[in-house]
């Protein structure tokens, strides 16, 4: 009997092992080796740029989250302040989605995935424990649930009390469950509303036996992408991207780090003393996708941001290399105008990115020769101060 369950472990993990060797491959360590210089017009045919509207009762934070679909939906840093609400084509700010309370039609904070694009809902967490709230694009409150728990014995008290990730269809829900202590058992679960319809297990540990001895920064551990009606993750110190389903996880790419990786088992080397994070090492910090490429953002090196993608049609990974005054970016080469960091794409194949009005006027003063004439063809610098809300850009992608 043992013979036979040892046999069967052998075998599932070499189809593993297959199965891993015959995933589409993102190289970047190679490319991060040989970095180049990335025309913007290689992705887009035409920009636009939307100020958003600057007033008191619009006032966007420090580190926004922002969110583009059938409107413009903004996330503060920090807690106690509502959604805010912008007009998609010109900026204007339309309301406060809602209120922050304690009330029944109230919230306390938006989720982190708090905008459903495609049925102009957005979900917050209420004031009672584990306590979800939806809301419609105006503000009216729908429904609400509880976020369920889950046994997990390697933690205090044998529970977990699962998070909202994001949605994954009409009815159901994600949420991944980090590994803090380095030895829980579950990796995803799929909820509808209190109620689990799947989990899918962890397999893989880390850091001492001692648990009470592990200790890594808290990150935010796992990137969900949305294309084309699917839904995809992967984890900060895992090299693999997953397709997620209501009954299937199933590898779908693999990153890979060459020596600058750092092994999931070893994740705890990232911080080798209290408030100091690995400069060695790189993490992949943000995936997005559209119809052509798979764009990432990669931290190396005192945190520092390279911009790379990987061609879905020519399996080929570039990764975009710093220019004199500027970070890692596309080069803009449509209006001669500032470097472009995509931030997300809609389902419409819409690149977005967000210019900060302090990055703009430091580069309006370092580019004196180009100021006039983009100034002249695009007005609303005339009117942009350090205080200004930020500036959306919306570019048709490339067919």
């Amino acid at each position: 009997m043992r013979f036979s369950s040892m046999l069967f472990l052998a075998v599932f993990i070499l189809s593993c092992s297959d199965e891993h060797d015959e995933l589409a491959t993102i190289d970047v360590a190679d490319a991060f080796e040989n970095q180049m210089e990335v025309k913007l017009s290689e992705f887009v045919t035409e920009v636009t740029y939307i100020p958003l509207e600057t007033i008191k009762e619009s006032y966007i934070s420090d580190y926004p989250a922002i969110k583009v679909g059938d409107y413009i939906v903004v996330r503060n840093a920090g807690s106690g302040m509502p959604l805010l609400l912008f007009n998609r084509s010109d900026g204007k700010f339309i309301r406060s989605i809602g209120k922050v309370g304690r009330g029944p039609d109230e919230y306390n904070f938006p989720a982190k995935d708090y905008y459903n694009t495609g049925k102009n809902i957005v979900y917050t967490n209420g004031y009672k424990p584990h306590e979800m709230k939806v809301f419609d694009i105006t503000g009216s409150f729908l429904n609400s649930f509880s976020r369920p728990e889950i046994a997990e014995p390697s933690v205090k008290g044998g529970k977990i009390s699962i998070s909202f990730g994001t949605y994954l269809d009409d009815e159901n829900y994600v949420s991944f469950i980090d590994n803090y202590t380095g030895a829980i058992k579950t990796k995803l679960v799929i909820f509808n509303k209190d109620t689990i319809k799947k989990t899918f297990p962890n397999y893989l540990k880390w850091g001492d036996k001692d648990l009470t001895k592990n200790r890594r920064p808290s990150f935010n551990t796992t990137y969900f992408i949305r294309w084309n009606d699917n839904l995809y993750f992967k984890e900060i110190f895992n090299d693999t991207l997953f397709h997620v389903t209501a009954e299937e996880l199933k590898p779908r790419l693999v990153f890979k780090m060459g020596k600058y990786s750092l092994s999931y088992e070893d994740q705890q080397k990232i911080s080798p003393s209290f408030g100091q994070i690995n400069s060695e090492y790189f993490l992949i910090t943000d995936i997005d996708e559209n119809s052509r490429f798979i764009f990432f953002c990669l931290s190396y090196y005192h945190n520092k941001k390279y911009i790379g993608f990987f061609d879905k049609k020519l399996k080929t990974t570039t990764i975009c290399q710093e220019t004199p005054e500027y970070k890692s970016a596309l080069v803009d080469d449509i209006n001669g105008f500032m470097p472009i960091i995509p931030l997300d794409f809609t389902q419409e194949n819409e690149m977005i990115a967000v210019l900060s009005p302090i990055e703009i006027l430091h580069w309006l003063k370092n580019n004196q020769d180009k100021t006039n004439k983009i100034r002249e063809e695009m007005q609303w610098l005339y009117d942009l101060t350090e205080t200004s809300n930020p500036v959306i850009v919306i570019a048709k992608c490339n067919n």
